[in-house]
Parts: structure tokens; C-alpha cells; sequence
């Protein structure tokens, strides 16, 4: 099981102008995770897709709905059949695309996502530990909603990170430093990044770097939504940002689970499809849960030891919760949608080995054939 050592061990605040950013605030959050024992210098974390642990606001009172539903079957309902893995990694992040909120003015838009205050339980029942605040349903219910979903996080005990919004006075920009048996891995947060984040994105790695951390991974909810495979220009943009200096690029956003691929033996996720989802029509239902194991090597350097995918697919209304594949067949074909039918010029594949085993196992920085 893991346990919290210290919460908001760290809290610290940097005015932007020092990075040549914009006049505003950039904030540190930082936990000290530790799971009973673990092996000090190892580290698994899990990623999961998008959770939407709520309604779109015209259905949050039809039945039945996620409101509805947690209220039946109560907070440990939407992670009850993957728990177990949350428990036995030593970090679970997700991708959190829904406000968690009382209040009633939301943006102009059809779709806006809420959750009672209250489902910020069923993270914590669930076993999910950090959380990515910022994409396109972050802001559904303007400033206030944002601030009170974020307070809500907090009063929960469950880490968050973010940058939206960077150049105006609403704007939010929060970092993550999460220490995990040893190894302090630091995230960073942007939603529809364009062109110009890419500066931004390489300031805030480096000022993670600054504090100490020996991986950076970046979270970009990004892409097309239902498309099965990337877009070019998304390609050139991951190795950019791998240039800047991330580790690892997280993505979400499409819906559906998209290929992997490696950039100078760093993974990129393009989208890691839904993982529970409140509001959605129908849409291929595969997903998984996504681990990287970090090992510390005998000179002291962070290095990737493993990708391991674990194929899910994940149920829509009444039922919400994802679940594994256990027919191999299935967890295959989960695999495949995983993997590019052809190669890039500069990136590599996961191995023909992925296909049946959904692991990817790196000696010095390499993938191991």
C-alpha cells in the first residue's frame, strides 16, 4: 500500500519575470510518496486517460448518471476493478476532465463537465494520487469553478498540476514535484500547446531541473478527437519538447488510444484514451494503464527501465468503471492500436515483442529487441 510521508512537503512560489514569462505566479507543489517495502531507488507510476468523474450539466440530474451512480454504489465504484494495480505502483496520475464544483455560471459551450465537490472521493478511494487539471473542459465553469476544484483537490489530499491560461491575470500555472522512493520526478501541464509554449514548456522543465528533479514529464492534452492515429505536425512537437528536455510525454485528449513511440529513447503517449468518463458517445472503448519503471543505475543516473501497458477497456453510462483484458486475443488487439503500422524517420517502435507481452524493456537508455 502506498503511504504519504509528508503532504505539501514543499510549497514554492516563483514570480514569472525571473523566467522571463509572463506577471504571474508560478507555484511548486510537492508530496513525498513512499509504498511499504518498496525498493529505495525504484520507482512505477501509472498513468491512466480521461476522467470525467461527473455529467455534462444538462444531464448531472437524469438517471442514471455518474451523479447518480456514485450515490448507489458509492466513491470506490469508478477504479473498483484496476485498484489493485493503483496499489501497487508507487504513483497513479490521471487526467482530470471535470470541475469539481457548486457554483451555477459556466462557459457558452454544449458541453459543460461537472462533479459534485464531494466525487473528489472516489480519487482518493480509487488509489489515484496526482491529477492533470488543465484541458479544454478545465475552465467550463470559469475562474471561480476552477479555483474551487482546485481547493477541493487540496482539501482531498490529492496532487494536481497545470499551466493554463499563462499570460492572463486569471491564469494558473502550478508544477508538481512528487518524491518517490528517492527519485524526485517533476510534471508539467499544457492544453492545446502551440508553437510559442514551446519556451515556456523548456523554462518550466528547467526549473524543475533546478529542484532537483532527475525526470520530467510532460503532460499535453492535445490531438484529434476519435482519430486512432497522432497528427504529423504532434510528432515534430514531441521530439521538440523532448529536445527541451522532458523524459516522457503524456498525452490525452482524443478519446481513444493512440500508437507509442520513443525519441531518443524517451516514451511519448500520444493519447492514452478514456479511462472513466461521465459523458461520451460511443467510442472505441480500449484503454490501459500505462506504467513506466524508473530504477536508480550504481552512479547514481535515473534511468527507464520498462514501459508496461496493461490493457483495459472502459464501460460508458451505467456502468463507468474500466476493467483488464484477460483473453489474449483481446489484450493483442489492444496492443496492436498501440503500435504504428510503419517507422518514422527518427523514432522507434515498441519491439514485435510489445504485441504479445505490452512491455518494453530499455537497458542504458535502449530498447532491449
Amino acid at each position: 500500500m502506498k503511504r504519504i510521508l509528508a503532504v505539501w512537503l514543499l510549497l514554492i512560489t516563483v514570480l514569472l519575470p525571473v523566467l522571463g514569462l509572463a506577471a504571474a505566479e508560478t507555484k511548486i507543489l510537492s508530496f513525498d510518496y513512499d509504498r511499504e517495502g518498496a525498493e529505495p531507488g525504484t520507482a512505477t507510476l501509472s498513468f491512466v486517460g480521461d476522467c470525467s468523474i461527473g455529467d455534462a450539466l444538462q444531464y448531472r440530474q437524469v438517471d442514471p448518471s455518474f451523479h447518480s451512480v456514485l450515490r448507489e454504489r458509492g466513491y470506490d465504484w469508478p477504479f473498483s476493478e484496476v485498484k489493485q494495480y493503483f496499489e501497487q505502483d508507487d504513483l497513479t496520475v490521471a487526467n482530470l476532465e471535470v470541475v469539481f464544483t457548486t457554483g451555477t455560471q459556466h462557459a457558452d459551450k454544449r458541453f459543460c463537465l461537472i462533479g459534485a465537490p464531494d466525487h473528489a472521493q472516489a480519487l482518493v478511494d480509487g488509489g489515484v494520487d496526482l491529477v492533470n487539471t488543465v484541458n479544454n473542459h478545465c475552465m467550463d465553469f470559469l475562474d471561480a469553478g476552477y479555483r474551487e476544484s482546485m481547493m477541493t483537490l487540496d482539501r482531498y489530499g490529492v496532487g494536481r498540476f497545470g499551466t493554463v491560461y499563462p499570460n492572463q491575470d486569471d491564469g494558473h500555472d502550478d508544477l508538481f514535484i512528487a518524491r518517490v522512493n528517492g527519485i524526485s520526478f517533476g510534471f508539467v501541464g499544457f492544453t492545446y500547446p502551440q508553437d510559442y509554449d514551446i519556451g515556456r514548456i523548456e523554462k518550466r522543465i528547467r526549473l524543475l531541473r533546478e529542484k532537483g528533479c532527475a525526470v520530467v514529464i510532460v503532460s499535453l492534452h492535445w490531438g484529434r478527437e476519435t482519430h486512432m492515429t497522432p497528427e504529423p505536425e504532434q510528432m515534430d512537437y514531441a521530439r521538440r519538447v523532448i529536445d527541451a528536455g522532458a523524459d516522457m510525454i503524456w498525452g490525452h485528449h482524443p478519446h481513444v488510444i493512440q500508437p507509442i513511440q520513443f525519441y531518443r529513447g524517451k516514451p511519448i503517449l500520444y493519447s492514452t484514451g478514456n479511462f472513466t468518463f461521465g459523458t461520451m458517445s460511443e467510442v472505441d472503448p480500449a484503454t490501459g494503464i500505462f506504467q513506466v519503471t524508473y530504477e536508480t543505475d550504481p552512479d547514481g543516473r535515473v534511468q527507464l527501465k520498462q514501459l508496461r501497458v496493461i490493457p483495459c477497456e472502459t464501460r460508458l453510462n451505467p456502468d463507468f468503471r474500466p476493467y483488464e483484458l484477460t483473453d489474449q486475443d483481446a489484450r493483442r488487439t489492444v496492443f496492436s492500436k498501440l503500435t504504428f503500422k510503419r517507422e518514422y524517420k527518427g523514432m522507434e517502435n515498441p519491439p514485435a515483442s510489445f504485441l504479445d507481452t505490452g512491455i518494453v524493456t530499455f537497458d542504458q537508455g535502449r530498447i532491449v529487441p
